[in-house]
């Protein structure tokens, strides 16, 4: 990254300078002063980096609160042009723009997003495996997921997200061999018991517990914010609604 780059440059012109101006006469006393500058220029960088680009992202999330979700996408792939300033900035760009492509309904390109997304938080892999999944790319899904359930494996719903997948396409054993996996990483879990005990016996799993935070993968047509009883009828255009009595 090139703001790693010049960091070490500056501490090695540092150290460079403290040799041969003779005001160290050790090699350790000339990078000594080197490091410091390195360090400090590492920190001074970063910040100007984050004035930089804090204003791209502010104008992305303005665009994503009124609903203008083609602008926020220009915006975070505008911000891209700073990722050779810092390191964990184009994964974390990368994670948001694929979110925004995966809830628009355009599978793949949110593969190619999420695929050099960052691997954290786990829902960044698990929104790839859930892409993988509508793609009907079995591998692709099942590596996604394995890499979600290993950064996220104390948060059940990384699990049962995983395991639903594998449900809905008849895998049945893999499935329960996922939330059996998952009882012993999270054994107080009554979410998972119950889960497990459901598909063991053939039945569909219980995911609206877990609200919005399962909605939001739009797996079998939840929606964030629409109540589970109205699911439908928030989603059919035209549907009329009881006119109001003037007062």
């Amino acid at each position: 990254m090139l703001s790693i780059a010049v960091a070490i440059l500056s501490g090695l012109v540092v150290s460079v300078g403290f040799r041969l101006a003779g005001v160290t006469h050790s090699v350790a006393g000339a990078i000594t002063p080197g490091v410091i500058v390195t360090i400090i220029a590492v920190i001074l960088l970063m910040r100007r980096i984050g004035k930089m680009i804090n204003p791209v992202v502010e104008e992305a999330q303005r665009h994503m609160q009124g609903g203008r979700r083609e602008l926020a996408l220009k915006s975070l792939r505008d911000g891209l042009r700073f990722r050779g300033w810092h390191p964990l900035l184009e994964p974390q760009l990368r994670t948001q723009i694929g979110l925004l492509l995966y809830d628009q309904g355009d599978t793949d390109a949110a593969v190619e997003e999420l695929k050099r997304a960052s691997s954290r938080p786990w829902e960044s892999r698990a929104f790839l495996g859930c892409a993988y999944f509508k793609k009907r790319d079995e591998a692709g899904m099942v590596k996604a997921f394995e890499k979600a359930v290993k950064v996220g494996e104390k948060d059940d719903l990384s699990w049962t997200v995983y395991a639903w997948c594998l449900l809905s396409r008849e895998k049945k054993a893999e499935a329960v061999a996922v939330l059996k996996r998952a009882l012993k990483k999270i054994p107080a879990s009554e979410r998972l018991k119950n889960n497990l005990e459901l598909v063991e016996e053939g039945k569909k799993m219980k995911v609206a517990p877990y609200g919005d935070r399962w909605a939001r993968f739009g797996l079998d047509g939840s929606k964030p914010g629409v109540p589970k009883a109205m699911r439908g009828f928030a989603q059919r255009p035209g549907f009329r609604q009881r006119p109001q009595r003037k007062r």
